[in-house]
């Protein structure tokens, strides 16, 4: 079943009657199973965050721009205070085309682009988003299957120097504090996932820059892994910090990616203490490290003030198997850091200075 958004009132450059009319198409959709919701060319203003839900296709021509005239979100898969549990939240939602603007210069304030939690089967392709404040792209928190492909991710403002950790796609876990949309915060992980020949820079509009990160996660939890996680065949432009920041990851596999003229390029951690190395009823936990850490065919460009790679852990804790090989480097800047890793295999990359302890 195919619906035209145009037939619900839609009319452009009207953000109560476009909020509302896109919203109706949302709804339609509810009620019925696979619909694919298409959106025209033409630009249209969002005053609050849309509600998509099961099984719908969202088809956006190219041309067409969905900006923000307000402080939420664009799109969330679910509604607050709703307790969506594991991966039993609005699944098989397929995004493609246009353009995501948070409308950053117009409207700073601190929010994501996408929010989507607690669900299965999650593509979004060839999707423009633009001009986030503070917040991410898309937060992907409690995901089993997430496919990003041919995505841009153009501008990003972190005005008051507090979001450091911000990244254009944030692989995250449904855990108190890490996803304040919805759902219920179970320790849903997000693994699955493959993010291809995507490109993450600035849009040069004003006060906009690029990303300080580009993918990457900043919360975790004891004996919780994501996992099985694919970057490859991107572009990462500017990042002003390190672009990717794994965090724990298990079974990950970057490669084929140009890093050019970032401040760092990958960052890979284990989770030394805090409340990330918590379990899920909050009891204090030990070191914890990734493994099956994979980076290979890649190319950085540019100076880096911090590491090409670095990969660490804490406490004696060792991240187990990684491989890092055919990798270039082609700027005098450009360090490995290696520290706490058993099984390392490190070869065929272009001359690069390499620091390392505690390799066995």
């Amino acid at each position: 079943m195919i619906i035209n958004a145009a037939d619900f009132g839609l009319k452009g450059k009207r953000k109560w009657s476009d909020t509302r009319a896109l919203q109706r198409a949302l709804d339609t959709a509810k009620s019925h199973k696979h619909v694919t919701i298409h959106i025209p060319k033409g630009e249209y203003h969002i005053r609050r965050s849309l509600k998509i839900y099961e099984g719908t296709t969202l088809l956006l021509d190219d041309e067409t721009i969905l900006k923000r005239k307000g402080k939420d979100a664009l799109l969330k898969n679910g509604r607050k205070f709703k307790l969506y549990y594991g991966y039993k939240g609005n699944s098989k939602i397929h995004i493609a085309g246009g353009t995501f603007d948070m409308n950053g210069y117009e409207c700073p304030y601190n929010n994501t682009a996408m929010s989507i939690g607690h669900a299965v089967d999650i593509q979004i392709i060839d999707v423009t988003f633009k001009d986030i404040v503070g917040g991410h792209g898309i937060d992907a928190c409690g995901i089993n299957g997430l496919y990003m492909s041919k995505c841009k991710f153009l501008g990003f403002n972190d005005d008051d120097g507090e979001r450091s950790f911000s990244e254009a796609i944030q692989i995250d876990l449904q855990v108190k504090g890490a996803f304040p949309k919805f759902g219920a915060t179970d320790g849903t992980i997000t693994k699955n996932v493959i993010i291809e020949h995507c490109y993450f820079g600035n849009s040069h509009t004003p006060t906009m820059k690029s990303w300080n990160r580009a993918i990457g996660s900043h919360a975790s939890r004891f004996n919780q892994f994501y996992q099985n996680i694919h970057i490859r065949h991107n572009t990462f432009e500017g990042m002003n910090q390190y672009a990717l920041t794994p965090l724990k990851y298990k079974d990950t596999y970057i490669h084929d990616n140009r890093f050019i003229n970032c401040v760092g390029g990958i960052r890979f951690l284990a989770v030394k203490d805090g409340k990330n190395a918590q379990d899920l009823k909050g009891r204090n936990q030990m070191t914890q490290a990734g493994e099956n850490l994979n980076i290979y065919n890649n190319e950085f460009i540019g100076g880096m003030s911090k590491d090409a790679i670095r990969i660490q852990s804490y406490n004696d804790v060792k991240h187990k198997h990684v491989v890092i090989a055919n990798n270039e480097f082609k700027d005098d800047t450009h360090k490995i850091h290696l520290n706490n890793i058993e099984k390392l295999i490190l070869k065929n990359n272009s001359p690069v200075k390499v620091y390392h302890s505690n390799i066995v």
